[in-house]
C-alpha cells in the first residue's frame, strides 16, 4: 500500500488534468455517516473504483504467481544495499566530516561492503529460487 501511494497520486493527478470537465474524475461527494453524530468524509468515485481495481488486478497477479514472495525477496535484495546501508553510510561519513582514510570512514565503509555481499548472496538466491519455482510453475493448479 505504501510503495503503490506514488502510484495513486500519479494517476489520478493525470486525469484530472487530462479530462477536468468530467464530473467523476474531479468531483468529491460529502457523505454523513448516521448515528455517528453527524461525521462525515468526501468520496470522490473515480478514485474508489480505480484504487478498487488496482487491488483487484495485483491480487490476480499475486494469485498468478504463486512464487510471489521469492520475487519479493528479489526486490529486497536490489533494494536492501543502496537504500538501507549505502547511502545512510555515506551521508553519515560526509556529515561527520571524517577524514578520507580515518578508522571510522574505513570501518563503516567495511560494514557497506559487507552488506554489499550479504545483498548480492541474497539476490543469487532469489533468482536460483525464481528458476526453481518456474520449473514447477503450473497456473492455478492447486497443490494439494
Amino acid at each position: 500500500q505504501v510503495f503503490a501511494q506514488p502510484i495513486f497520486s500519479f494517476v489520478e493527478t493525470s486525469c484530472r488534468q487530462r479530462w477536468p470537465e468530467v464530473k467523476f474524475v474531479t468531483t468529491d461527494h460529502q457523505i454523513t455517516i448516521p448515528f455517528l453524530g453527524g461525521t462525515s468524509f468526501h468520496v470522490n468515485w473515480f478514485r474508489l473504483t480505480w484504487r478498487s481495481a488496482y487491488v483487484a488486478v495485483t491480487t490476480v497477479l499475486a494469485m498468478l504467481l504463486p512464487f510471489f514472495n521469492v520475487i519479493l525477496s528479489l526486490i529486497g535484495a536490489a533494494s536492501f544495499w543502496p537504500l538501507t546501508v549505502y547511502l545512510p553510510v555515506e551521508m553519515y561519513i560526509a556529515r561527520a566530516k571524517f577524514p578520507k582514510f580515518s578508522v571510522s570512514s574505513m570501518c563503516l565503509q567495511a560494514l557497506s561492503f559487507i552488506c554489499l555481499l550479504v545483498s548480492l548472496v541474497a539476490a543469487a538466491g532469489s533468482v536460483e529460487g525464481l528458476i526453481q519455482s518456474l520449473k514447477t510453475y503450473h497456473p492455478f493448479k492447486n497443490e494439494a
